[in-house]
């Protein structure tokens, strides 16, 4: 029987990195996007980057998904809070699956037809027809899937500080790339 690793695997923890920085951009621009006030010029500069960052989240997603199957997690969090995490970590990837395609599934129903231009590169086509009533609801879905994630990035982020800073483990250095833990505070014994 071969035992779990003690660290996640380079390809994860990378994946996991680049992840974590695009879900935070998405949630920072979407904020902005919608809450602050820009120029017309500006604010459609905006959707396309949200969008833009929105496919290659999903592409990530999908490679990390991918990372996931093909190697073994390493030795589960102690006691009564490994099943929540797992719950959280799961979440992550259907809330994530679901914004991205309920934010696809409003530009593509949206009364006001604008193209997503993959990072001005090309046209990333519709998957379904105008309609407002749909449009209604996968806007409603999307926000409330941000929402949710936001909710959850904070949730992960002190979770993986109680377990360095409280309960003294290496749940956060397991997914630090390497050179990095050399910075993180190491675990103090007792």
């Amino acid at each position: 029987m071969t035992l779990p690793p003690r660290r996640w695997s380079p390809s994860v923890v990378v994946l996991h990195w680049i992840n974590a920085a695009l879900i935070i951009g998405l949630l920072a621009v979407g904020w902005l996007m919608t809450h602050a006030v820009f120029g017309a010029a500006a604010t459609f500069n905006l959707y396309q980057w949200h969008k833009s960052l929105g496919f290659s989240a999903l592409a990530l997603t999908a490679l990390r998904i991918a990372a996931r199957l093909r190697r073994p997690a390493p030795d589960s969090v102690p006691g009564w809070e490994g099943r929540p995490a797992r719950a959280v970590q799961t979440a992550f990837y259907v809330l994530t699956l679901i914004a991205i395609g309920a934010g696809w599934l409003v530009v593509s129903t949206s009364p006001l037809p604008i193209p997503t231009r993959f990072f001005g590169l090309f046209v990333i086509p519709n998957v379904a027809a105008p309609d407002v009533a749909l449009f209604g609801w996968t806007a409603l879905a999307h926000r409330l899937a941000a929402y949710a994630m936001a909710a959850l990035v904070a949730l992960h982020i002190l979770g993986a500080l109680k377990h360095h800073w409280i309960n003294r483990d290496d749940v956060l250095t397991r997914i630090l790339p390497r050179w990095a833990n050399n910075w993180a505070i190491r675990k103090v014994s007792p």
